[in-house]
């Protein structure tokens, strides 16, 4: 055993145990179990491990057999014979001569790094089972066997913090990576500590480092001469600075680049090609992506599917489900880095930058026209996936002075992707590097003028926003374009509002939405007829401010589109709050926030959260409000959006509803409140907002937890009596969409589809409810 096996055992197993725990249970039920994982994951180890754990449970022996410095595949059956303390010059040694020997012999045999030799290995592990009926067989390599009967299990790269995590030793030395990182950074200097200084940048290294064990060793081994914060600096050449290992390590674990290349020399030509190719992807890809960016007349779209197949087999790639039936697939990054070294040196890097930037405008191009419909969720959650993919693109074509116009029109047609992202400082910098280049059409420019402009007045830069409307209108009018001046009305009548004219800001509003109403798809009407109703709200026009809501919900409703919807129904919000209807109000902000979530626009979910935050206000509810308050703020903190708030809520309302928070509660519980919300996880304070109740006493001890508000409960007990919605409404003295929404959220947090199913939940509480009452 080497030492850096031998250190290992006294590290990261605690974590492994599950790991550990599964290879013995497959080794009960399987003679064949083969652990498989890229190079570096710890595959050795995990099977030295189980061979100390497991010794007693085989009579006669377990044998460990290294294959990682056997060339020669005939040599395979003496090598096992010497492993297990044969004389091998006495005869020759075969399959044959060695189930002679392992015939009656209860024992397990562990066949080390098998990857560049699978045949002969599986003619031995074949001819040995058939003549050693309790023999047992633990391989590890990089790929299966695809022998009958093979238990494969996978290697998993070791836990590591995500980018969620706040770092402090307390935070992180649970994480197996971390405690692999310190163990090895002690060994090369033994008064190195984890503290608040460098627990960060230790968290970032693993994080980086994915977790790999072998590339932890090498970078713990250089704390020596560098911090954890130069080491991360550095990783960008990971495959250069981590080129220094245990020197008693077999040579392909003694530098980064030694083991990716073991794995590189394993590959056939065509799988070489593809791992070059591939790595041009930057945040992984899918099969439709690799076929598009990958093939060639030397590498046909039709033998993608083998390929990655093949790789993924190899642990090259990482295969992993995103959704429900899909897949994608992913590279390490040193093993990525290898691949685009490759490809410069093959001559195909530039080629393939160029192919994977033309197939990312052919998908934002495709986003930007389908997504106004009824596929909008599954769009986004593509786009996110995707997101470093389209970064590139825009890169690469921000890079070269006549590609600056694809940059600058991608940037355009991601205007969905980025406000439901809330991604609003990275628009601005791709649309303001596509505008500085002088590039484009007068139309194209000011299409992309108008979509700055908003984001410029969504994050309070009048100045700005002002510039690139007066720029864009005289663009969009040299050109006659009533696109691009309706888009451009937009920002200006939310500019108008803030400067202290909503009249003439409704005025903008509704010329944008006569300019934009022949559009098709439909994004730009939807949004001007929701800023007309924001607009006439501010105006004092309530009537006219519902109306141009409703209708923008009754156009999405046409199309299947939520995003603008769900800002809409939280505009009618806002004018039942201004009204005093605040159960009206919170049941259309959490019909909003149901939507938004479902989106997973973190942008419309502080909207909404904000909303119920100044509803709980009213409502004297002082704890609530401060934690709503201050976990929206939280999101505004996040997407640049600190100075202007909810952009959507009167402005009064917005001041008072925190002054008056703060009145309820007093200065230093309003506070701390209001800062634990802003901590709150965005999840967290969706689930708080839908569905805790904080004023309600407690409980008596007998009583089941439900998930439903009082006046939630009271509905169900009006459904399960057989009510209609408006009969509901009725009785309850509210509005038929308010009934209408307090039902979709009972079924919503019951998981319940039909209303018979809630008439069943509520004979079942009250049937309990009487046996704990008829109990002594």
């Amino acid at each position: 055993m080497t030492l850096i096996e031998t250190l290992a055992f006294h590290t990261s197993f605690v974590g492994r145990r599950a790991l550990l725990n599964d290879v013995r249970e497959h080794l009960a039920s399987s003679r064949v179990v083969t652990l498989v994982g890229l190079g570096g994951v710890g595959k050795t180890r995990v099977a030295l491990r189980v061979v100390e754990e497991a010794r007693a449970g085989y009579r006669d022996g377990c044998w460990v057999v290294s294959l990682a410095d056997l060339v020669d595949p005939d040599l395979l059956s003496s090598t096992v014979a010497e492993a297990l303390g044969l004389q091998v010059n006495d005869r020759p040694w075969g399959v044959d001569t060695l189930a002679d020997h392992l015939a009656e012999r209860t024992a397990l045999l562990v066949l080390d790094n098998c990857e560049h030799l699978v045949a002969t290995v599986v003619e031995l592990v074949v001819g040995l089972r058939a003549r050693c009926s309790t023999l047992t067989f633990l391989l590890t390599s990089r790929r299966p066997l695809r022998l009958s009967g093979e238990s494969v299990l996978v290697v998993p790269p070791l836990s590591r913090p995500d980018e969620a995590t706040v770092a402090t030793p307390e935070s992180v030395a649970h994480y197996e990576a971390v405690r692999l990182f310190l163990d090895r950074a002690r060994s090369a200097r033994s008064d190195f500590m984890l503290t608040p200084d460098n627990a960060p940048a230790v968290a970032e290294l693993c994080r980086e480092l994915e977790g790999v064990p072998l590339a932890i060793e090498l970078a713990a081994a250089r704390i020596r001469v560098l911090s954890p914060q130069e080491i991360g600096e550095r990783l960008a050449e990971r495959l250069g600075v981590l080129n220094r290992g245990y020197r008693d390590a077999e040579a392909r674990h003694q530098t980064l680049r030694a083991c990716v290349e073991w794995s590189y020399d394993l590959c056939t030509p065509a799988e070489q090609r593809f791992w070059a190719r591939s790595s041009v992807f930057a945040g992984g890809y899918d099969l439709e992506g690799a076929a598009a960016v990958c093939g060639a007349d030397d590498l046909s779209a039709d033998g993608v599917l083998d390929l990655v197949g093949e790789l993924v087999d190899q642990s090259v790639v990482l295969a992993e489900a995103t959704a429900p039936g899909h897949t994608r697939f992913r590279m390490l990054a040193d093993i990525r880095q290898f691949g685009l070294e490759r490809a410069e040196k093959d001559g195909e890097l530039q080629g393939i930058q160029q192919r994977h930037a033309r197939w990312y405008d052919e998908l934002v191009s495709r986003f930007d026209h389908d997504a106004c419909g009824p596929h909008q969720i599954d769009w986004l959650h593509r786009l996110r996936l995707e997101q470093a993919n389209v970064r590139a693109a825009i890169a690469h074509h921000a890079r070269a002075l006549d590609e600056a116009a694809a940059a600058m029109a991608m940037a355009r047609q991601l205007d969905l992707y980025w406000s439901a992202s809330g991604l609003l400082d990275e628009a601005r910098h791709m649309l303001e590097i596509g505008l500085a280049s002088g590039t484009g059409t007068p139309q194209e420019r000011s299409l992309a003028m108008a979509l700055a402009a908003r984001f410029a007045v969504l994050q309070h830069d009048r100045q700005r926003a002002r510039e690139l409307i007066e720029d864009g209108m005289a663009l969009a009018t040299s050109v006659d374009d009533p696109r691009a001046l309706g888009l451009l009305l937009v920002p200006d009548a939310m500019l108008s509002v803030w400067e202290g004219t909503p009249a003439a800001a409704a005025e903008q509003a509704d010329r944008a939405v006569v300019l934009l109403r022949a559009e098709a798809p439909r994004p730009g009407e939807l949004m001007a007829l929701f800023v007309a109703g924001v607009c006439h709200g501010f105006a004092g026009n309530p009537a006219e401010a519902a109306y141009r809501h409703r209708q923008c919900i009754a156009r999405s409703d046409e199309v299947g589109e939520q995003h603008m919807k769900a800002l809409a129904v939280a505009g009618l919000g806002e004018q039942e709050l201004a009204a005093g209807r605040l159960e009206e109000a919170t049941v259309l902000f959490a019909e909003a926030l149901v939507l938004k979530q479902q989106l997973g626009d973190r942008m419309g979910m502080a909207v909404a959260l904000d909303s119920l935050g100044r509803v709980a206000t009213a409502e004297g509810r002082g704890e609530r409000a401060a934690l709503l308050l201050g976990a929206a703020e939280g999101v505004w903190d996040v997407v640049g959006m600190s100075e202007t708030g909810n952009p959507f809520a009167f402005a009064p309302s917005r001041s008072d509803g925190l002054q008056q928070a703060r009145r309820l509660l007093g200065k230093q519980r309003f506070r701390e409140l209001f800062r634990r919300g802003s901590r709150l996880s965005l999840d967290d304070a969706v689930r708080y907002a839908l569905d805790a109740e904080l004023d309600e006493g407690p409980r008596p001890a007998h009583a089941e937890t439900s998930p439903l508000t009082k006046r939630e409960r009271e509905v169900a007990d009006l459904v399960a009596e057989g009510l209609s919605n408006p009969q509901i409404a009725a009785r309850l003295v509210i509005s038929v969409r308010t009934a209408q929404g307090h039902v979709e959220n009972i079924l919503r947090k019951l998981g319940f589809s039909s209303r018979s199913m809630i008439a069943a939940w509520v004979t079942q509480r009250r049937l309990m409810e009487q046996a704990h009452l008829a109990a002594p």
